[in-house]
C-alpha cells in the first residue's frame, strides 16, 4: 500500500503530469513471481511481458486509490498536458505459455475497490 506511484502522487499532492497517460501495471509480488516462473523453467534469451492486463490511466489510479478509503491524504491533481499517452499493454500470451497468473489480477482488485 505505501510503495508505488500512487503513493507518491499521493503524498506529492499536486504532480506535473498528464492524467490520461496510461499505466501498466504489477505489483511487486506479481513481478517477483512471474521472474521465478521464468527462471524455474530455464528459458533464456526469451522477453516475457508482466503487466495486470488492467491498463489504467494516472487519473483512474487515483481516482481508485481516493475510492478505497484507506488513505488519509487527499490526492490534489494532475496538471500536466504534454507528455506522451503510453500504449495499453496485454500478457496473455506470457500467461499462456508459462502457466502464469497474478496474484492481484488488478489495481482495483489489490485495493479492494470494485472495477
Amino acid at each position: 500500500m505505501d510503495r508505488g506511484a500512487h503513493f507518491y502522487w499521493l503524498h506529492k499532492g499536486t504532480v506535473d503530469a498528464r492524467p490520461d497517460h496510461i499505466l501498466n501495471l504489477i505489483h511487486y509480488e506479481d513481478a517477483a513471481s512471474l521472474s521465478v516462473t521464468i527462471l524455474k523453467k530455464k528459458l533464456r534469451g526469451r522477453i516475457f511481458l508482466g503487466c495486470d492486463n488492467h491498463p489504467l490511466s494516472r487519473q483512474e489510479v487515483m481516482d481508485l486509490v481516493d475510492k478505497s478509503g484507506k488513505f488519509d491524504k487527499k490526492f490534489q491533481g494532475f496538471t500536466g498536458t504534454s507528455d506522451p499517452l503510453g500504449k495499453k499493454l496485454n500478457n496473455s500470451n506470457t500467461r499462456r505459455e508459462l502457466g502464469w497468473e497474478p496474484k492481484y489480477p488488478s489495481f482495483a482488485h489489490f485495493l479492494g475497490v470494485s472495477e
